[in-house]
């Protein structure tokens, strides 16, 4: 029973994913993460990954705000080597973005490092902090 749970968990994922982008050695994608509020409000597209300067990876994509209304998102990136490690980062925080109604706005992200050969960008509903 294991082995079909891990299927239909991995296949619920790619559903919630981008494609991609690949150059050579690097590659990225989005992940939209949570469980409500993204479904056909934001689109993900022109990703874009490739050496920045320092020769550190970096990772971009346009966020397409296909709604009437202005989305307050969160994004975060994970880096990962080329054995598939996470790239522990002090870095790696949910930042707000802002997309108006209508328009997008690229979400970018530096590598924490210059094995990092993978980005997942993690996009969400903005969830703000109650106390």
């Amino acid at each position: 029973m294991k082995p079909i749970l891990a299927a239909l968990l991995l296949a619920a994922l790619a559903a919630c994913s981008s494609s991609g982008v690949q150059n050579g050695p690097l590659a990225g994608n989005v992940i939209f993460v949570g469980t409500t509020g993204l479904s056909g409000k934001v689109e993900a597209e022109h990703e874009w990954v490739d050496f920045g300067a320092g020769d550190l990876p970096v990772y971009q994509v346009e966020l397409i705000n296909t709604e009437d209304e202005d989305l307050k998102l969160e994004v975060r990136a994970r880096w990962y080597d080329d054995n598939g490690i996470e790239i522990d980062s002090p870095t790696r925080v949910w930042r707000l973005v802002f997309v108006p109604a209508g328009s997008s706005v690229p979400a970018t992200d530096v590598a924490p490092s210059i094995y990092a050969v993978r980005c997942r960008m993690e996009v969400r509903m903005h969830q703000p902090i109650e106390g």
